[in-house]
Parts: structure tokens; sequence; C-alpha cells
């Protein structure tokens, strides 16, 4: 989003909170992309994957891709793990990443990766060019 300005000419910071998005907006589904560089395959899958699956379908989110070995069709894509979770909304999406639960297994995510990037984002419409 570009920054807006007010009516004396400032600029202010555009908020991309969803209390700030229109009615349709907060209504979009909301998708969590992630990418892990994992380092204790073993650990990760038995102690810190189950918890983030329950979790997942907890929050009414479901796992659109989970793949540890991608096509790169440009650049280079050098994660182990590249996840697409689908939630009912952005706001739902937020609710599953500071479940308690998940939130509990958080250090097992640090210590069994070299890093974890997670993004969350909305669904995108043709209203999104304008």
């Amino acid at each position: 989003m570009l920054p807006s300005a007010t009516a004396s000419g400032s600029e202010n910071e555009t908020q991309t909170d969803e209390t700030t998005q229109s009615e349709p907006a907060q209504s979009r589904k909301g998708y969590v992309i992630a990418v892990d560089g994992i380092t204790d395959r073993d650990r990760y899958m038995n102690e810190y994957f189950p918890v983030a699956a329950e979790t997942t379908a907890a929050h009414d989110g479901e796992a659109l891709v989970i793949s540890f070995d991608p096509t790169e069709l440009e650049g280079e894509w050098g994660h182990d793990l590249t996840v697409v979770l689908e939630f009912p909304s952005v706001q739902a999406a937020k609710e599953w990443y500071a479940d308690e639960a998940l939130q509990e297994v958080q250090q097992i995510l640090h210590e069994t990766t070299a890093y974890s990037n997670k993004v969350v984002t909305s669904q995108y419409t043709p209203e999104d060019r304008a």
C-alpha cells in the first residue's frame, strides 16, 4: 500500500492492519507462506510439525502446499521446506500464529532450523489492481 496524504498534505503511513481494510477485504481468505531451512529434520517432523498441523486445523486452516522438493523455474530456491496454509481470513491466520500450543513449540522450531520465514497475506482479487 502507498502512503496516504492527509488534508494538510502531509503523508502518514498507510495502515495494513485488517481493521483498516474494507469489509470485502476482511472477508478474504488469509494465507501463511513459510520457508524453513531445516537442520534437524527428525526432531522438526516429530516435535514441531504435528503441533503446527493440529493448530492449523483448529483454526480452520488447510495446508495447500507442503513441499520438500519444489521445482525451480527461475532463480535459486535453497529452502528445505516450503509451506502454504489457507485460512478463512487474515485474522484467522494471525490467530493461528498466536495460538498458545504453537507458541509453546516455537523454541523447537528455532532449534531445528537455520531460519524460519513466514508471511501472512490476503487473497488477491482483481479489485486489488485499482
